[in-house]
């Protein structure tokens, strides 16, 4: 009998796993996070034994030495995970109807529990840049107290890890997520969700906010402020945002809401040293930013 699980909605879009025997897939234990409010049809992903042939697929880019992106050529992707462990099987993930469904193979039953975290944030990326609702984002999150939500974008080894445990002790700070984040644009405009898949740090908790400003994070010897130009900006958001490279239309919104973040939300660099005093300098600039 096919097991069926399902996971808090994030952003208000839930995801719901099929698995067919003999796969069991493990959750993850995230106590502090709980979703949101169910607001839009869920995502499907279904779970099998079963080839992994990635025929007639157009390799797009590699993320070594995880995974491999393709685009199927009907306008949806397909993402092939490598296996690093001999008793993990690879993988395929494949697109079924955008933004809805998507069926991941395994090349063989592994003898233990597979963890569902890579295959649920990977088409929970996918469906919410085809759905045309946001983009996700690899950065670190928390709510200022003004009620407005700081993102900090870095790629791996940037801090956002270490931000975001210095964040966790402050109470007039809330973090959300120091990995990921869904960013989408609605008609306030944009907002910042937490999601259930955290970094190097552990730290995932529920809430949601608007997007107040965008934090590009560095260390330095002293505390510096900069705002960058916009080409700058730009390169950045293109590195740290899970853009649909796979589908011209899908590709084109995203590329367009990235010009929309620019032109309405504070983009600064924050370079800083670590030390007990950083924290508040840090929300001190954000919040004059944010004010502006």
């Amino acid at each position: 009998m096919m097991q069926v699980e399902s996971s808090q909605a994030i952003a208000g879009i839930p995801i719901v796993h099929h698995v067919a025997p003999p796969l069991h897939l493990v959750p993850p234990q995230m106590p502090d996070w709980h979703g949101t409010a169910t607001t839009e049809t869920p995502i499907v992903i279904r779970h099998a034994v079963g080839p992994v042939d990635v025929t007639g697929l157009e390799p797009l880019f590699d993320i070594e030495p995880w995974m491999t992106y393709y685009a199927d050529g009907a306008g949806g992707t397909a993402i092939r995970y490598h296996s690093v462990d001999a008793a993990i099987p690879e993988r395929l993930l494949r697109t079924v109807r955008p933004g809805v469904e998507y069926d991941v193979s395994y090349a063989f039953a592994p003898e233990q529990p597979v963890e569902r975290r890579g295959k649920e944030m990977s088409a929970y990326a996918i469906a919410l840049a085809e759905r045309r609702r946001g983009l996700m984002a690899h950065g670190s999150a928390f709510i200022l107290p003004s009620g407005k939500a700081a993102l900090c974008l870095g790629v791996s080894g940037a801090g956002k890890s270490t931000l975001a445990r210095m964040m966790l002790e402050r109470d007039d700070v809330r973090v959300l997520n120091d990995d990921r984040q869904a960013l989408t644009r609605e008609p306030d405009g944009f907002h910042v969700w937490s999601t259930p898949w955290p970094g190097s740090a552990g730290i995932a908790n529920d809430g949601h906010a608007p997007l107040g400003v965008v934090m590009l994070i560095g260390r330095a010897a002293t505390p510096v402020v900069r705002r960058r130009p916009a080409r700058e900006v730009v390169r950045t958001l293109l590195t740290t945002l899970a853009l649909p490279n796979w589908n011209d239309d899908a590709l084109g919104d995203g590329l367009g809401l990235i010009d929309d973040l620019v032109a309405s939300v504070p983009v600064v660099e924050l370079a800083y040293p670590l030390g007990p005093g950083t924290s508040q300098w840090i929300v001190d600039q954000l919040m004059e930013i944010e004010e502006r």
